[in-house]
């Protein structure tokens, strides 16, 4: 079990007070002020990669959950956290559908397509971050909990990693004894990246408890605001 720090107990306090601040803001159609939400992502452009999308669906459970849709979800709800903020963002989809060629007949060549063109997005000049979001799936059902996955050989993308993976944990996931990796070099959207990217891996839809939070709007929402916390301490002062 690991053992809560104060500092882990502070920051979750003071997340769980801006979470319900905004989300009383966005009840009353008021859109949270960015002039009073002083943030370190102002002015940031950073890539949100909703992970698959039609016809590739990911990662599908037992039950039929597919993993593009849970992806699109949280993308979105993280768009939005961070636009609040005064961030930029570029969202590789925003719909069901994957991002391939329109010549494109086969899936596997849709597929090899949809990777490329999300490659091309991440690695546009101006964008700051990559955040790719997946759900992951094992043959096994006793495997939970988020984890985070960073660029090999890149000291950035280590650093914020690690920031994130602590993020989940600290306000989302306490029993989660996950670290953050690098991953493997084949791994193609990661592959020779510069800048700091990862792929978050939110959640396991092969475990059936996971899977029943992770088909909802309020624990999608908690996903989206432990990463959202993450990008905000990867970029305060005192963590550059």
């Amino acid at each position: 079990m690991i053992i809560v720090t104060h500092r882990a107990n502070l920051l979750l306090a003071l997340s769980i007070g801006m979470l319900l601040t905004l989300i009383v803001r966005v009840a009353f159609l008021e859109k949270p002020s960015i002039t009073t939400m002083a943030s370190p992502l102002g002015n940031r452009t950073i890539c949100v990669d909703a992970g698959h999308g039609s016809p590739d669906g990911g990662a599908v459970s037992d039950s039929g959950t597919t993993e593009k849709e849970i992806n699109l979800s949280i993308a979105m709800k993280l768009k939005e956290l961070l636009e609040a903020s005064g961030a930029r963002c570029v969202m590789t989809r925003t719909d069901d559908f994957g991002i391939y060629d329109p010549q494109m007949k086969t899936i596997r060549d849709k597929k090899r397509s949809d990777l490329n063109n999300r490659k091309k997005i991440m690695e546009q000049s101006d964008i700051d971050i990559v955040v790719s979001i997946h759900l992951n799936k094992f043959e096994q059902s006793q495997y939970f909990g988020a984890q985070v996955f960073y660029a090999p050989d890149n000291v950035e993308g280590q650093r914020l990693g690690r920031i994130l993976q602590k993020s989940l944990i600290d306000i989302l996931q306490n029993g989660n004894t996950r670290v953050a990796k690098s991953v493997p070099e084949h791994v193609f959207v990661l592959k020779d990246i510069t800048k700091p990217a990862t792929i978050i891996e939110c959640g396991f839809l092969s475990n059936y408890n996971e899977e029943q939070l992770l088909k909802t709007e309020q624990y999608q929402m908690k996903l989206a605001w432990s990463i959202y916390m993450g990008l905000m301490q990867y970029y305060e002062p005192v963590n550059q």
